[in-house]
């Protein structure tokens, strides 16, 4: 090989090693961890242009590092459309949570909050007829201090009303209760139970990102929706009101009644 060719290798390899320490040196600052499609394309073409002459690069291995190369770029096309798809979709979500203001819904949960010895019902279904249903209720701690009769259930959804006290008659602390529900058949069979609770949404809030719902005072995740309604609006939102009377029909006057004539004996 001659002299000019060694010179023109080794001023490409330079030419392409200083062009490589700069991009590198640009991408360190953003994220030196990471190597962009002109970094492995100028690494390439270093390792063309520094190929043994007598034992240059076969194509295979060129096509494999062009198809390497060619999967980078798609990555990073793939990884650029996927954040602006979860970007949208965590608008698309906030946009859908405000739909469910002011709406009737059943959502799946065992919490009773308690406030000042008051607490909401809470409601279960069962999945068959149930000869006994017993209700449990669990203190913040996770100790049973309550156990409630609640007798013969027919298949469905049930609620009942906790009084807030405990099994020695005493009114609870404010907190977040938990409940458990188990029915069972006559001869011990025991029958699927679901929880949930019934209200209307009256706000929604965002919560590490996550939408919940405030219902009858207390916030639980929007995610355990099992129904929705609008039972309210069409109950009192669509009442149509009684005309309002513009005149006053005046009472008709009582007329004296006539004095019994009374005969003299």
């Amino acid at each position: 090989m001659s002299l000019e060719v060694h010179q023109a290798i080794n001023q490409a390899g330079s030419s392409l090693r200083n062009a490589a320490t700069k991009t590198n040196g640009r991408v360190g600052e953003e994220d030196n961890k990471q190597l962009g499609k002109a970094d492995f394309l100028n690494l390439m073409m270093t390792q063309m242009a520094n190929q043994d002459p007598l034992d240059p690069m076969k194509s295979e291995q060129m096509m494999q590092q062009m198809a390497a190369l060619g999967t980078v770029e798609q990555l990073q096309n793939l990884n650029v459309k996927m954040d602006k798809m979860v970007s949208l979709q965590d608008e698309m979500s906030r946009s859908n949570a405000f739909a469910y203001l002011d709406k009737d819904v059943k959502i799946g949960t065992d919490s009773l909050q308690v406030r000042d010895g008051m607490t909401a019902p809470a409601a279960y279904s069962v999945s068959g007829n149930a000869d006994k249903v017993f209700a449990h209720i669990i203190s913040p701690e996770g100790e049973a201090i309550r156990k409630i009769d609640l007798g013969s259930q027919p298949r469905g959804s049930h609620s009942f009303a906790w009084d807030g006290k405990d099994s020695d008659g005493d009114v609870v602390s404010n907190g977040k209760y938990t409940y458990r529900v188990v029915a069972a058949t006559e001869d011990g069979e025991k029958i699927e139970v679901n929880l949930f609770k019934a209200g209307r949404i009256s706000g929604v809030d965002f919560e590490n990102g996550r939408p919940v719902a405030t219902i009858n005072g207390e916030k639980l995740p929007l995610s355990n929706i099992k129904g929705a309604s609008n039972q309210s609006e069409r109950r009192y939102d669509q009442a149509v009101p009684l005309p309002i009377k513009k005149t006053l029909q005046p009472r008709p006057l009582a007329l004296k009644p006539k004095p019994l004539a009374v005969e003299k004996p």
